[in-house]
């Protein structure tokens, strides 16, 4: 693996304002329960109430949030690293105390394309399949399991618009203290400014 070289790029952050984060965030949270409403509709209330009634047990939710986590962080964990091709050695799980969530970050910068994959991988498996499945076999679980992990998602779904229009061959690695990320573009030669 070639070392990255910081000399060869220049940095950028992309991160959200922490005064706008609520605003930013909202509409992400907020939109993933629109299927709920799809669902009565095209299903009706009657078994969608009852499906209410064996989600939100006790037991359930302690499924759903605390193997959420741990599954959400894992999936990040193995899409950036099977997409980087790093060793697991230059990854680590941690905690961001001032939000309480876990976090997975790479201790260095990821080619742009296999950290878009990463952060976007929790969200299409366990919220937009889930969600799928829940409509194709008309299941109250599954559809508030992807419903909850599609809102617990909206800060990766906020990252991955924040690197819309990066170019190709920038690399990333994830802000430490802000969500969102550090940007290094590559510097453009002498030459290439002539042409």
């Amino acid at each position: 693996m070639k070392e990255f070289d910081y000399a060869d790029f220049i940095s950028e952050e992309k991160v959200v304002p922490e005064e706008k984060m609520g605003k930013y965030n909202l509409p992400f949270i907020v939109f993933p329960f629109v299927f709920l409403f799809i669902y009565i509709i095209n299903f009706g209330s009657y078994g969608f109430v009852q499906g209410i009634d064996d989600f939100f047990s006790l037991q359930n939710l302690f499924l759903v949030f605390a193997a959420g986590f741990l599954a959400h962080e894992l999936l990040h964990l193995i899409a950036w690293q099977v997409t980087s091709r790093f060793p697991f050695k230059e990854f680590r799980i941690g905690m961001r105390w001032n939000s309480f969530t876990p976090v997975v970050g790479c201790q260095i910068p990821m080619p742009i394309n296999a950290f878009r994959v990463g952060i976007i991988f929790p969200f299409i498996v366990m919220g937009v399949m889930p969600l799928s499945f829940a409509f194709y076999l008309k299941s109250i679980w599954l559809l508030w399991a992807g419903v909850i992990y599609m809102a617990w998602a909206s800060a990766d779904i906020l990252t991955f618009i924040l690197l819309w229009n990066c170019a190709k061959k920038s690399y990333v690695e994830m802000h430490r203290t802000k969500l969102g990320c550090i940007v290094f573009n590559p510097k453009v030669s002498e030459e290439e400014l002539m042409f």
